[in-house]
């Protein structure tokens, strides 16, 4: 690994959804992750071993699924590791092209809402592993064969809810970044709040892609903007 993660500076950013307020936070990759038990900040980065390459300084994910991770983590009761959990849109499409039709197009990463985590000592399987987490992830992936994904998406649905003016949550961050990947919004534009700069980027965006223009990022939305995997 050539980036030091540990000492680099992130941008950490949690939903809190109880308050519906977002928490930000200026922390080294050592430091504990805010809101969350036996995890550190440079465990969520936007890193990828497959490149060698730290995307992103900024992480993104919400008080659900951090929630979720403290449950899991407690009832797992040995160390584990995370081997991915935020992850930008341009990653995700590396990812997509290395490994074709196995990196989702509406993956929960990209909204820092799902970890994959492997066995730290050995002191635990990979079978115990995924059978625990399905008493306490929203959804997880049934092929456990390398990692056990767990995520806290919205219960029913594999794909990304409504966003439009006024919304802040991480979805909100995901087209944002998804905005920035297609050269609609700046890389500082991506704070997770719906407002008059990311409204507009979506309506010239949607008039380029000949959507109808009405700023509202749903199904059809959703689907030019992120990248096909």
């Amino acid at each position: 690994m050539s980036t030091d993660l540990k000492n680099t500076i992130f941008s950490v950013n949690i939903f809190n959804t109880n308050t519906s307020q977002w928490e930000r936070y200026t922390l080294k990759g050592l430091e504990p992750m805010p809101k969350a038990e036996n995890l550190s900040v440079y465990e969520l980065a936007d890193y990828s071993s497959d490149f060698d390459k730290l995307y992103t300084t900024y992480i993104f994910t919400d008080t659900k699924t951090l929630n979720q991770w403290n449950n899991y983590r407690k009832a797992i009761g040995t160390p584990i590791r995370v081997t991915r959990a935020y992850c930008s849109v341009k990653h995700n499409k590396d990812l997509a092209s290395k490994y074709p039709g196995q990196v989702a197009k509406y993956s929960q990463h990209m909204a820092g809402k799902a970890f994959d985590m492997v066995p730290y000592y050995g002191n635990i399987t990979l079978e115990q592993m995924y059978k625990i987490a399905l008493s306490y992830w929203t959804f997880v992936e049934p092929d456990y064969s390398s990692h056990v994904h767990g995520d806290a998406r919205d219960p029913g649905s594999p794909y990304y809810p409504i966003v439009q003016y006024g919304s802040q949550n991480v979805y909100v961050a995901t087209c944002q970044d998804a905005l920035y990947y297609n050269g609609y919004l700046t890389l500082t534009d991506i704070d997770g709040i719906f407002g008059d700069i990311t409204k507009n980027a979506v309506i010239k965006f949607q008039k380029d892609h000949n959507l109808t223009p009405d700023g509202i990022v749903g199904s059809q939305t959703w689907s030019a903007l992120l990248p096909d995997t």
